[in-house]
């Protein structure tokens, strides 16, 4: 008989030649065959236990062939979630079970129509969609407000896709069906002419947006193609009409168009027969767009009803008698229009900003001082006069007896200066909060000015009310000065005005020479204006991003788990999905899917979206690549539906199962050979970190690049099995990952150590570097197929290399164990691992009869964990194991095969898995 030690060399010396012989053989290459052919035609668990050929082959590549009979206590093993740490597999000690689990998909209960993450991706996109739609809609606006001037001819305008495409998105119209010529003819129409081409052949949209533009017929024009009011009548349509959502230049369309047609109306009629007017009134109050007109003429009419429904607020804004008509006896007057009040709030906000800005910058009470802007800021915040001196502001601001003998102890709280001016170190004049409580109370007086400016009848009334014209000088920086005479004088005559300076001063009012201000009888005073504007302002962005979270919140409803389980679900609507009539009028799940990846249903029909679904979106000859629009393969991605229409498990780049192996294997590593104390528990809770970083990490990676860009990700990866990520940087992984595994001279084939192999086969990623659904096998996976198959021949060979010399079966089978040897008792735990290390190092049979710890401390003597991982390292010590056993083993007797088999009988834990 050859020695172990010959054979052994033999072997090791080319073992890929020597697996390729067994694989090569009759009978395994049959058995190979089958199992390739089959193994994913099975159908469930129960019909892969029933195929005893299929069964009995896999299980003789994890060294479970002794087990084969048990197919009760393996179907406990196939259906273990690995992900779960509780599972039968987990908590089995022998890790061969949890390797056999990890290999097939029986405990995939993934399928789902959307992960987590993917709908958290696609929600995420289809809510900033109406951010972006408000940005593109500002730059578009900006690009016609400049090019359009430029237009000298309708060829100029038609001939450019973002010019062309802006009007006529302006007037709802789909530019996708409009040809050249004809909108040629309708902007070259005259709209008066009965007979113009625009008049005969075009609709009520055509008509208005031939309105707009002064185009000759022959397509010239004289001096511009629009006046400024036609290109500001189309700019505003654009922002009205072409974004779904209320931008803020939409809203300063609303407003001003609120303002100017507001005074017009003169009964409650005419108010609720203006579909935008009551709009802008349901917004600004916050009434939802279901409100009824009729409700609302109610609300309007009677305080009774209006208080019934919490909305006396709605009620006092407006002056309408119960019969709907303008109350008149209403003492309300005019020294401001709604414009002029709009300004002076742009002015004070400017101010409000200003104080923010410029407070923060104040170290010592003297550059405060010097700031007029500041003070007469304060002095309005905290009702001091404006006449008020810099040397009284001075002593108010840093002598406390002196504040609270004048009453201001407010003020002087309200700031951090010293007796001597300063500031402490590090800090500031006023703290953030000090600083917005100052702008709190200027706020506080222009809500007060506002609501009293529409009681006032002349500008005597006005002077008289010493807050309002403190509020006036401090926004308007009016010199203090400026007597109240004076100011008067500024207000009513301006001339006085433009020789102090103070022309927008007198412009914001509209007082009559005599001083007095015109009566009011419209439905709204001044400050009932200011109050619905303010209002506006305010929630119409709610309104917009309530109209999204309820959409959102039906969208993930829909999906919840278990309501769509095929295609049919997913793509019915809300009408008929459900009996809730609530959701009717939200966009269904379909129209959601299409928005947040910039689509519409011109784009991508019903029908079309049934097709893409059921495609496999990663298949770069199939349906979904066919159509090169990027758009539609990333929304085809963010789902997860087979080619039968039904859900399937997401495509991930490593399957949940192998992530799962690799969690364990790095913190196998991580810990290897430490101690318990302090020192192991805190490599346990990094691991642990490490683990579940790698698990979000994971989540996000889409393509191999993503992959081999997260430094954590492919060190995690490379110490799990084994590999130092000092070793392999990112060119080196890209080639090894983009290799072809089938071309034997490939750079995986031939550069890179073995393991990676498995640990390319393991990704779902393509050559290219793509996510791939080629290597997801129903049953199995590709890399999981491949290592089963690679493991029976591995088997076979050590098996048949047994039959005549049990030492080589030993050596080879420790050579194969190696690698996964992270703790000293694993060698103590397998009878045929630790027969090799008495063997090899001559260790008494003793030994084995010792305390298990004291065992692991002698061994630790002789076995270095770490020159496990080191193939040569291997190699040379089973190159002195071959020798150790050809001494020790003279006879016939074997007792390495008494060890391998056991004594000739079979137990539930096996030897040589």
């Amino acid at each position: 008989m050859i020695s172990a030690s010959m054979a052994y060399n033999i072997l090791s010396g080319d073992m890929q030649k020597s697996l390729d012989r067994v694989a090569s053989q009759a009978t395994v290459k049959r058995d190979a065959d089958y199992y390739k052919e089959n193994i994913n035609k099975v159908k469930d668990v129960d019909d892969f236990l029933g195929n005893y050929r299929l069964y009995s082959y896999a299980m003789k590549a994890y060294g479970l062939e002794d087990m084969t009979y048990a197919k009760g206590f393996m179907k406990k093993v196939l259906e273990s979630d690995l992900t779960d740490a509780k599972s039968f597999a987990n908590k089995l000690t022998d890790t061969r079970y949890k390797d056999f689990a990890a290999a097939f998909n029986f405990s995939d209960t993934t399928s789902d129509a959307q992960s987590s993450a993917q709908e958290d991706d696609l929600i995420g996109l289809y809510t900033q969609s109406f951010a972006d739609e408000s940005k593109a809609a500002s730059t578009e606006t900006t690009y016609y407000s400049n090019a359009i001037d430029k237009v000298q001819t309708v060829s100029g305008l038609v001939g450019d896709s973002r010019l062309r495409n802006y009007v006529l998105k302006a007037y709802g119209i789909d530019p996708t069906y409009v040809s050249t010529d004809f909108l040629k003819q309708v902007l070259t129409s005259d709209v008066s002419d009965p007979t113009s081409f625009v008049n005969v052949n075009g609709n009520a949209k055509y008509k208005a947006l031939a309105a707009q533009f002064s185009f000759n017929a022959d397509g010239t024009v004289n001096g511009t193609a629009q006046t400024d009011t036609q290109k500001n009548a189309v700019m505003e349509q654009y922002n009205l009409t072409a974004p779904s959502i209320v931008t803020p230049a939409a809203a300063d369309y609303n407003k001003a168009y609120y303002l100017s047609k507001i005074g017009t109306i003169t009964n409650v009629t005419d108010l609720l027969a203006d579909s935008r007017l009551t709009s802008y009134i349901k917004t600004a109050f916050g009434m939802g767009s279901s409100f009824s007109n009729a409700a609302l003429k109610q609300v309007l009419i009677s305080p009774s009803y209006a208080h019934s429904l919490n909305f006396d607020a709605v009620n006092q804004a407006f002056n309408f008698n119960s019969d709907g008509t303008i109350a008149t006896g209403t003492s309300t007057y005019t020294p401001q229009s709604s414009e002029q009040l709009s300004a002076m709030q742009s002015k004070a906000d400017s101010n409000a900003s200003y104080y923010q800005t410029n407070i923060a910058k104040v170290t010592n009470v003297d550059d405060l001082i010097s700031d007029t802007r500041l003070t007469s800021y304060i002095k309005n915040a905290y009702g001091l006069s404006q006449s008020l001196s810099d040397a009284d502001l001075k002593s108010i601001l840093t002598d406390s007896t002196y504040a609270t003998a004048h009453g201001y102890d407010a003020v002087r709280a309200a700031f951090n200066f010293n007796a001597d001016g300063s500031v402490a170190d590090n800090t500031w004049a006023q703290t953030t909060s000090q600083a917005r409580q100052t702008v709190t109370r200027v706020s506080d007086n222009e809500d007060y000015y506002k609501g009293k400016i529409s009681t006032i009848a002349n500008v005597d009334s006005l002077l008289a009310d010493q807050k309002m014209t403190s509020f006036i000088r401090a926004t308007y920086q009016v010199p203090s000065s400026l007597s109240d005479a004076d100011l008067k004088s500024v207000l009513t005559d301006p001339d006085f005005a433009a020789s102090n300076g103070l022309d927008s001063l007198n412009a914001a009012f509209s007082f009559a020479a005599d001083g007095s201000a015109a009566a009011s009888s419209g439905p709204q005073s001044i400050g009932q204006l200011a109050t619905i504007t303010t209002f506006y302002n305010a929630r119409y962005e709610n309104v917009q991003q309530q109209a999204i979270d309820d959409a959102v919140s039906n969208y993930k409803e829909r999906l919840a788990d278990g309501k769509v389980n095929k295609i049919d679900d997913f793509m019915r609507t809300n009408a008929t999905a459900d009996q809730d009539k609530s959701n009717d009028s939200l966009p269904d799940p379909y129209q959601m899917a299409l928005r947040a990846y910039g689509l519409t249903e011109n784009d991508v029909s019903r029908t079309m979206m049934r097709k893409l679904l059921a495609s496999d979106p990663y298949d770069p000859k199939g349906y979904v690549a066919s159509l090169k629009d990027d758009r539609i393969t990333n929304m085809v991605r963010a789902f997860n539906f087979g080619t039968d229409g039904k859900i399937a498990p997401e495509v991930q780049a490593l399957s949940p199962a192998v992530m799962a192996k690799y969690a364990t294997d790095y913190k196998s590593r991580a810990l290897m050979g430490m101690s318990d104390g302090a020192l192991k528990d805190k490599a346990s809770k990094d691991a642990t970190t490490a683990v579940n970083d790698f698990g979000n990490g994971m989540a996000e990676v889409r393509s191999l690049d993503d992959f081999l860009s997260n430094d954590k990700l492919t060190s995690l990866v490379l110490k799990a099995n084994g590999l130092d990520p000092k070793k392999y940087d990112k060119d080196t992984l890209k080639k090894i990952f983009t290799s072809d595994p089938t071309d034997p001279k490939s750079y995986l084939n031939t550069k890179a150590a073995s393991i990676f192999k498995e640990i390319v086969s393991d990704f779902n990623f393509d050559t290219d570097g793509n996510l791939t659904r080629a290597k997801i096998g129903k049953i199995q996976n590709t890399g999981a197929e491949d290592r089963t198959q690679q493991s029976y021949v591995q088997q076979t060979l050590e098996t048949q290399e047994g039959e005549t010399n049990d030492g080589v079966r030993l050596a080879l089978y420790f050579a194969r164990k190696a690698p996964d040897i992270t703790s000293l008792y694993t060698l103590l735990g397998d009878k045929a691992l630790f027969q090799v290390i008495t063997t090899t190092f001559s260790l008494p049979s003793q030994i084995s009869s010792m305390d298990v710890d004291k065992q692991a401390t002698m061994l630790k003597k002789f076995v270095n964990l770490d020159d496990l991982q080191d193939p040569k390292k291997v190699d040379k010590l089973m190159k002195r194991f071959t020798a150790m056993y050809d001494l020790a083993n003279n006879t016939s007797s074997s007792p390495a095969l008494t060890i391998l088999t056991n004594g000739g009988t079979t137990t539930s834990k096996g030897l040589l898995g």
